[in-house]
């Protein structure tokens, strides 16, 4: 990764940061709302993946 980029990543990710501080003083109540919508659509991706590697390992090897 060149310097660059890296420097935009961690512009990005002191916004991202930035925005959660804002949402947490400004507004807590939306920001635990949002929090919890992530965590839900995070175990979803979760077990969906999970499932899926399983489908994957359990069927034969094709010869």
């Amino acid at each position: 990764m060149n310097e660059f980029t890296e420097k935009l990543l961690l512009v990005a990710a002191g916004a991202a940061v930035g925005a959660v501080g804002y949402m947490a003083i400004k507004h807590p109540d939306e920001l635990k709302e949002l929090m919890g919508d992530a965590a839900e659509l995070g175990q979803k991706f979760f077990d969906r993946t999970v499932n899926e590697m399983a489908e994957q390992m359990s069927q034969p090897e094709d010869a």
